[in-house]
Order: structure tokens, then C-alpha cells, then sequence
């Protein structure tokens, strides 16, 4: 499993190879508090199918195949994002230590 993470880029994947019935996109727009995306939208992969991840959107890529790699081909605007300091690419265990840390500055507990 890739972390949920989030990036200001498009990516359009496309599914070169997956075991048939383990692998899936999950992508939402919030995270639960343990990191996880909340109420995700499930997006499973199939051999020569693709998917698109929008832009700024939380998503993590699962393979639970035990003994098969998957392969996908993204393409993404991210090049022309990071050039204009735009990309922002944030992982879920960042994303709540920052809004923590922030909140504990302004007294909020968890």
C-alpha cells in the first residue's frame, strides 16, 4: 500500500498489468484522524483499463496481491506544478501533525 497522500498535479494512470481483483485506488476528500481517507471512493484496477486522480484530491494506491506486482503508468502535470512552485505534495501523517500543531497553537485538544 502507497500512503494516502495528496498533490496539486493531475495523474492520469494508466494500468499496464494487475492482478485480477487485488488492486484499487482509493481516493476522497478528508482524512480521518488515524490517517486513513474518509468515506473514499474505491477505484479498482484492471489490465489496459486507467484512471485519472484528481487534482489536490487525498488517494493511496493497494496491491494485496502476495505474490504479484502491479504496474502502472502515471502521467502527470507535476513537472509543470513544481516549476511554478504550485505541486504541494502532502502525506497523511504530515497533514495531521501540521493541523495539530496548528491547532494547538490556537488551544484545540484532540
Amino acid at each position: 500500500m502507497q500512503k494516502p497522500h495528496r498533490h496539486n498535479a493531475v495523474a492520469l494512470d494508466l494500468v499496464t498489468y494487475a492482478p485480477k481483483g487485488k488492486c484499487y485506488t482509493l481516493i476522497g476528500d478528508e482524512l480521518n484522524e488515524d490517517g486513513s481517507i474518509r468515506s473514499p471512493t474505491r477505484l479498482d484496477w484492471e489490465s489496459g483499463g486507467s484512471f485519472a486522480t484528481p487534482l489536490g484530491m487525498w488517494h493511496s494506491h493497494h496491491n494485496e496481491s502476495e505474490d504479484e506486482d502491479a504496474w502502472i503508468l502515471p502521467v502527470q502535470d507535476a513537472g509543470l506544478a513544481l516549476h511554478q512552485g504550485l505541486y504541494d505534495i502532502r502525506f497523511a501523517e504530515e497533514e495531521w501533525k501540521h493541523v495539530k500543531d496548528e491547532h494547538a497553537i490556537k488551544g484545540i485538544i484532540y
